[in-house]
């Protein structure tokens, strides 16, 4: 083990600013906002933990969204802060019998078969625009992309991380239930 020196920063003023810049705009490539999981690990949560203990694990960690695995690493689903709500938890609770300390993630999740996805290679010709559309169209703040091809999931795009790099805020509203629907109509 090798012992660091640590150094005054008394004398230093100045801030280095990268020359390599990250322009994101709406014309821009889609693979500029994607997150990678070739070139980033995905933020999981194994399927056994406690809704509580995943409350505490995002807040502690500020992520908002965590895809769900089991024991063997397999997707399982994802769990958002959405779901992870104090009367979410007490009502999910309070319909399996069990208390609120004991109910699993698993519970909580939004299963892979309730899951849309764009696929990598769409992602590869798309412009962020396109992206932005499909998340606003469906109520999305994050979308999976999955590699038909290799049966994986690749990566994920959040709207967050889109908003970030835009300098721009995304409205992303869920789409109108039927009710919603029928009471405009009539």
């Amino acid at each position: 083990m090798r012992n660091l020196d640590l150094f005054s920063t008394a004398s230093i003023d100045h801030l280095l600013w990268s020359s390599e810049e990250d322009i994101t705009e709406l014309n821009s490539p889609a693979v500029s906002i994607f997150t990678d999981f070739d070139h980033s690990l995905p933020l999981v949560v194994d399927a056994r933990t406690t809704a509580i203990e995943t409350v505490e694990i995002m807040d502690k960690t500020h992520a908002y969204m965590r895809l769900v695995v089991d024991q063997e690493n397999n997707f399982l689903g994802i769990v958002t802060k959405d779901e992870l709500l104090e009367r979410k938890i007490l009502k999910q609770a309070q319909s399996v019998g069990e208390s609120r300390h004991e109910l699993s993630i698993r519970d909580m999740m939004i299963p892979r078969e309730s899951l849309l996805a764009l696929d990598y290679h769409q992602i590869k010709s798309a412009k962020v625009s396109d992206v932005i559309r499909a998340l606003q169209t469906n109520g999305l703040h994050h979308i999976l992309v999955v590699d038909q091809k290799r049966h994986h999931i690749r990566g994920l795009i959040s709207a967050n991380d889109i908003s970030r790099k835009l300098k721009l805020p995304l409205n992303i509203a869920p789409p109108p239930s039927f009710q919603q629907i029928f009471n405009v109509a009539y």
